[in-house]
């Protein structure tokens, strides 16, 4: 047996006594290495031959504690039949870039409630303001040389800018830059604001859905553009989401800390002047996962968006005119369990019929005008001006709590679950809204009612002057006691 796996052999032993110990970090969080400045003494005085029946480790904890990085200093005999035969001094291991902190977020596992804690912060390898910059910047700040033609004489698919950039940093990459290969991946975190604007204004102690779709979908974007996908266009096209299908396994809270993200590109394909590229992705926090689905992006030239014809095919419910002269029109409720602020995004209940839908378990119908200025156009996209998908789909939801309160008679200070936990949902956008359309129209079909658990399950649209533009299938709530 060679002496140098006798030494490796020894660290095993060591490192599964830290590991009982409880020092255990997320996958990626930590590297375990000897620690600087500490010598060690290795004295081999025997051998392991074929022979051998039974090799013992036996290791001695000298010192042990935090700096802040984990790291002890052991002693370590080794024997053969019995018999000592190798003799280490100051051996020495840490958990580089780890704290005290890392181990206390694994050993909590999971906060009240099933908000999940979440891993320490990795050091970035693209940080906040070179996303920033690609997002309101200049875009060779953020990517180098070959995105210079997109600073100022081009314009680039961007990323969402503050407030609905959730995206702090890259910490892991796996793919060739420039490069449009499936399978390239990246890795990246969002550290949750315990006081964050979208918790006030969500009126619930949990991360509204739309705000947790983004941090899922904008690593998307990002690795989208480090394999240069608008270097492939001799003409500016836009970034847009065109659906997907996923399921939330845990709630957010304002204390969950760091979400982690990473999201694969599992295949493209380009076909006149556009590209279609469909990704895979996972939020996790504290080592569980939050949140899991896939999605599928495209490039488009200007010219392609405005021919847009929307959902031409969707099977598209209308009340007849009997149930249609029962519908009760309401301007859309302001107070809790309600959103409001910058995520009350409906105006009027313009059709409520309870017992209306294909499965005469409710219809609903609503409007929002379309105010030019509202502050997501200024948010998504820099130079590129279009509501955000994820409030669409957030103004779906919107609707769900109002069967829900008419429903239940929910209260105040109830707890509503937009979307339930473990429930899959799909969603398909065919077209966008802009500051020069007039007037959005959400509608909702309840499919499914569950009296005993308080859930819902729901289809709708959302159309914009007229024209069915997304389509949303198999959206929960389910309402709660706190």
């Amino acid at each position: 047996m060679p002496g140098t796996l006798m030494f490796e052999c020894c660290l095993h032993t060591l490192r599964v006594f830290l590991l009982r110990l409880g020092w255990v970090a997320g996958e990626g969080a930590a590297v375990l290495e000897p620690v600087p400045g500490v010598d060690s003494r290795l004295k081999c005085r025997g051998q392991v031959l074929d022979t051998t029946a039974l090799v013992t480790y036996e290791i001695s904890i000298k010192e042990i504690g935090y700096r802040p990085e984990p790291y002890v200093i052991a002693d370590a005999l080794m024997y053969a039949d019995g018999k000592p035969i190798v003799e280490i001094t100051d051996m020495s291991l840490r958990y580089a870039g780890a704290t005290r902190e890392t181990f206390r977020v694994m050993w909590s596992a999971a906060a009240p409630g099933g908000a999940v804690q979440a891993p320490v912060k990795k050091a970035p390898i693209y940080d906040t303001d070179r996303i920033l910059a690609f997002a309101i910047g200049k875009p060779s700040a953020a990517f180098g040389e070959p995105y210079r033609i997109f600073d100022e004489s081009r314009v680039i698919a961007r990323l969402p800018g503050p407030p609905y950039q959730f995206l702090d940093r890259i910490t892991e990459v796996r793919a060739e830059p420039w490069k449009i290969l499936p399978g390239g991946e990246c890795e990246a975190q969002y550290d949750v604001p315990s006081d964050a604007w979208y918790f006030a204004d969500n009126r619930q102690d949990e991360m509204p859905f739309a705000v947790l779709l983004e941090i899922a979908l904008q690593p998307c974007g990002w690795l989208a553009a480090y394999m240069g996908s608008a270097l492939t266009s001799a003409v500016d096209v836009s970034f847009r989401n065109l659906g997907g299908t996923a399921t939330q396994l845990a709630r957010v809270a304002p204390g969950s800390g760091t979400l982690t993200t990473r999201v694969k590109l599992t295949r493209a394909s380009s076909s006149a002047g556009m590209i279609i590229q469909f990704y895979d992705y996972e939020v996790r926090a504290g080592g569980k996962p939050v949140y899991r689905g896939d999605t599928y992006f495209g490039f488009f030239p200007k010219v392609a968006l405005l021919k847009q014809e929307g959902l031409k095919d969707a099977a598209r419910w209308q009340p007849p005119a009997d149930e249609l002269s029962r519908g009760r029109a309401v301007e859309f409720p302001q107070g809790a369990p309600f959103p409001g602020g910058r995520l009350r995004l409906l105006d009027r209940i313009a059709c409520w019929i309870p017992d209306g839908g294909p499965k005469a378990l409710g219809y609903l119908r609503a409007t929002r005008r379309v105010v030019p200025d509202e502050w997501f156009f200024k948010a998504h996209f820099h130079q590129d001006p279009v509501v955000p998908g994820s409030l669409g789909l957030e103004s779906f939801l919107q609707l769900l709590r109002f069967v829900a309160a008419e429903r239940w008679d929910t209260a105040a200070g109830a707890r509503v679950e937009t979307v339930a936990t473990n429930e899959r949902h799909e969603w398909i956008y065919r077209g966008q809204v802009i500051p020069a359309d007039r007037e959005v129209t959400v509608e909702a079909m309840v499919t499914a009612v569950d009296d005993s658990r308080r859930q819902l399950r729901a289809d709708g649209y959302l159309s914009v002057d007229g024209r069915v533009i997304y389509g949303m299938k198999d959206f929960t709530l389910r309402e709660r006691d706190r």
